[in-house]
C-alpha cells in the first residue's frame, strides 16, 4: 500500500513538472517583451497569448522598425538599410497606391520613403 502512495506522489510531481514546462512556461515566454533591432533602430513589443494578436503585434513592430529605418536612411544612405526597408515593405507594409494596377509604379525605395507614413502606418495594421 505504501508503494502505491509513493508511486502516486512521484507521478503527481512528474505530471506537475510536465504541465509547467509545456503550458505555463511558454505562456510567460510569449507574454514577455520581445525586441526587433537592425543597425541603430530598436523596437520593443509584447506578445500576447493568442494567435491573432501575436501576428498583429509582430506586424506593427516591423512597421515601427521600418519607420525608424527610413529616418536613419534619410541621414545616411546605406544599401543594407534600403534592402531591409524594402523587405519589410513587401512583407508587412500596406500598399501606397489605392489602385492595385498602379502598385508596381510605387514599389520602389524612393516612393516608399516619400510615402512612409502611409506605407508603414502601425494603426492600419492594428485595424
Amino acid at each position: 500500500m505504501e508503494e502505491r502512495k509513493t508511486a502516486a506522489i512521484v507521478l503527481s510531481i512528474l505530471a506537475f513538472i510536465l504541465i509547467f514546462f509545456t503550458v505555463i512556461l511558454p505562456y510567460f515566454k510569449l507574454k514577455s517583451d520581445q525586441t526587433l533591432s537592425f543597425k541603430t533602430c530598436t523596437v520593443h513589443f509584447k506578445y500576447r497569448y493568442s494567435i491573432d494578436t501575436t501576428e498583429d503585434a509582430y506586424t506593427v513592430a516591423q512597421n515601427e522598425l521600418a519607420l525608424c529605418l527610413c529616418k536613419v536612411y534619410d541621414k545616411k544612405q546605406d544599401i543594407e538599410i534600403s534592402k531591409r526597408i524594402m523587405k519589410i515593405f513587401k512583407k508587412y507594409g500596406s500598399p501606397i497606391s489605392p489602385d492595385s494596377a498602379s502598385f508596381s509604379k510605387y514599389n520602389n525605395l524612393d516612393s516608399v520613403l516619400k510615402y512612409r507614413k502611409v506605407a508603414f502606418d502601425p494603426m492600419i495594421a492594428v485595424d
